[in-house]
């Protein structure tokens, strides 16, 4: 974004020296100077309203980074805990996230991106030493499209020993895809 402050309009060669001035050039100089600080003070609070901290969380606001080269990234995990009854698993709440089934429960999968993007997670799911039956849901009446692998009916026992399912959706949870990645020891 170019800048609007104007300092082209600033008589640097005024006041001349050795001779009497007339103070209109000083207003105008003065007005000047004033204008571009309230330009700069506009356009400051803009960028460090809408720009992206270093020292801070950030939110893009469904805006697209383009062209970026990412090195040494991170995801998100949400560590849910154990879980006795039926729960919503939240997309916003990370793309990795980790449970304990401590109970026949329903995961009900909810706040998937808008569609027309992917959206994406994970989950890591370990009983509690009790063979425990879970059931996937898609919040909305969505659908689910499993792989050939995966198990049914869904049962975890061991609390050591987790399950890991891919999950992923394009059209905001309408179908969401489940691919089972295995049991991992």
């Amino acid at each position: 974004m170019a800048s609007n402050i104007n300092s082209d309009s600033i008589d640097a060669l005024y006041p001349v020296a050795g001779q009497d001035n007339d103070s209109q050039g000083f207003r105008d100089n003065f007005t000047t100077i004033k204008n571009s600080f309230a330009t700069a003070k506009t356009e400051i609070t803009a960028l460090q309203t809408n720009s992206a901290k270093l020292n801070e969380d950030n939110d893009f606001n469904g805006n697209k980074i383009s062209e970026a080269n990412m090195q040494a990234n991170t995801e998100e995990v949400n560590n849910i805990g154990n879980i006795t009854v039926s729960q919503n698993i939240n997309w916003t709440d990370g793309h990795y996230q980790r449970l304990q089934a401590g109970g026949d429960i329903t995961l009900t999968l909810t706040d998937w991106p808008t569609s027309g993007v992917l959206g994406r997670m994970t989950l890591e799911i370990t009983g509690d030493g009790t063979e425990r039956e879970i059931t996937f849901a898609a919040s909305g009446g969505g659908s689910f499209r499993y792989d050939g692998d995966f198990p049914s009916p869904f049962a975890v026992t061991s609390s050591s020993t987790p399950l890991i399912v891919d999950l992923w959706t394009s059209n905001g949870g309408q179908v969401i895809y489940a691919k089972y990645l295995g049991t991992f020891s």
